[in-house]
């Protein structure tokens, strides 16, 4: 079993690489205030088709530095489920390392994305009597108000893997944003609950830990994507989030600023391949590479007379010739299947009328060609690709829908998540715990 990379001396190329101990200081005096310092972060997307590592340097400010980043091939996940945890964490540890290759540093945080159709999302709601009316609504209230939002009914093997709070609402006027200071006698709160399989994020962890890393997080994959993609007035007017990977496509609805709605559809660009792969009898292999190379979601754009060919896999090295609109009919008709479910997904929303900013695609999928199109075709709103922006170092080669997720962590990291804390040492020892019996 391998030992973390943060303990592990890590022999490469002749050169013995060891991350470097937190500077040790005492505690600040009240009052005086200590300069934060940048923090070295890795975004993990743990995909069905690959994994994706970055590692980032994130500046106090939010700046993002990209340092390096990698990719390889993930044969042991299935639908964004773990199917094989000893091909995954070697997976992991390969993209890692191809990171690592080109950042020349070790960072002690990993965020790591979730998918999969175990992912649900619940509407809560949670209501106090504030504790005193003729001062106002303090933070406590609000606290107690999401905590008794919290408290729903959930099978054991299910758990809250985020809140995000769309509104609260004090004394029966709704739409408020930060109700500290207002006088009122009921605060009420509605949260937007993002529920996971406890195994299937159990098991994640245990091929992060098993690579030699170490969890930090684990975010919702689409709740990542949109923080590298969208912009606040998109938030903020409405708009729909679809990150079509490969095992699955994940769709988040934002609206005034909050998200409004997640689901998960267990189809993606596996689909795809598969599809072309069965009709055209070629293996899964050159399936995947006609779709990447030739692949078209807009039959009627292509050249009736244009063909692709391939090597026959049972005819020793004989070609064999495809017409390549054929090869877009394929695509198109599963492409449209992917977005009819999107379609149904965002009626039984119940926010249709509120998408005034369109539809964002990402993930890898997104680059296929046409899809854009045909994605305005099916779902009647005006569509764009989304691409990670505002990124510094390698930020050029990241800026691809395949990076949205992985760079995605790195802003949740910043924006949302806890900075680095020193460990404890009950916290080191349920760790050596962990890396001798996991």
């Amino acid at each position: 079993m391998l030992r973390p990379f943060s303990r592990l001396r890590l022999r490469r190329r002749g050169q013995i690489l060891a991350p470097a101990e937190p500077a040790r200081s005492r505690r600040a005096p009240p009052g005086h205030g200590r300069k934060r310092r940048a923090r070295l972060i890795t975004g993990l997307d743990i995909g069905t088709t690959k994994v994706c590592a970055i590692i980032a340097e994130a500046e106090p400010r939010g700046d993002i530095t990209i340092l390096g980043l990698g990719s390889s091939p993930s044969p042991g996940m299935r639908r964004g489920v773990v199917t094989d945890i000893d091909r995954t964490a070697s997976a992991i540890s390969q993209a890692f390392l191809r990171a690592h290759d080109l950042a020349h540093r070790i960072p002690r945080e990993t965020f790591v994305g979730i998918a999969g159709d175990h992912i649900a999302g619940v509407e809560a709601r949670g209501s106090v009597e504030v504790a005193h009316p003729n001062v106002g609504v303090d933070a406590r209230d609000c606290r107690e108000a999401i905590r008794r939002a919290r408290q729903i009914p959930l099978a054991t093997d299910m758990t809250i893997l985020h809140q995000v709070v769309r509104e609260y609402i004090v004394d029966g006027t709704a739409g408020i944003d930060n109700p500290v200071g207002l006088f009122g006698r009921r605060l009420e709160v509605g949260l937007h609950l993002i529920t996971s399989a406890v195994a299937a994020g159990n098991n994640l962890a245990r091929c992060v830990r098993k690579a030699g890393l170490r969890t930090s997080g684990i975010v919702l994959e689409s709740l990542a994507s949109s923080l590298a993609i969208l912009a606040p007035r998109e938030r903020e007017l409405g708009v729909v989030m679809i990150d079509i990977g490969g095992g699955t496509t994940d769709i988040a609805i934002f609206a005034e600023g909050a998200l409004q709605y997640t689901a998960e559809i267990a189809l993606g660009g596996d689909s795809i391949t598969q599809d072309v792969a069965r009709i055209l009898r070629c293996s899964p292999h050159d399936g995947e590479n006609l779709k990447k190379k030739f692949g078209h979601a807009l039959p009627l754009s292509i050249d009736p007379e244009e063909r692709v060919d391939l090597p026959h896999p049972l005819k020793g090295g004989r070609r064999i010739t495809y017409a390549r609109r054929e090869l877009a009919e394929i695509i198109e008709a599963r492409v449209e299947d992917i977005f009819e479910k999107v379609k149904k997904a965002i009626r039984r929303s119940g926010h249709l009328d509120r998408v005034y900013a369109g539809v964002v695609l990402t993930g890898g999928t997104a680059l296929l060609e046409g899809i854009a199109p045909v994605a305005e075709r099916m779902l009647e709103f005006p569509t764009r690709i989304g691409l990670p922006q505002g990124l510094r170092g390698l930020g050029e080669i990241a800026s691809s829908p395949i990076y949205s997720t992985a760079v995605g962590l790195i802003r949740w990291a910043v924006d949302e998540g806890p900075g680095y804390q020193p460990e404890s040492r009950l916290v080191r020892i349920l760790r050596k715990v962990l890396d001798i019996y996991g």
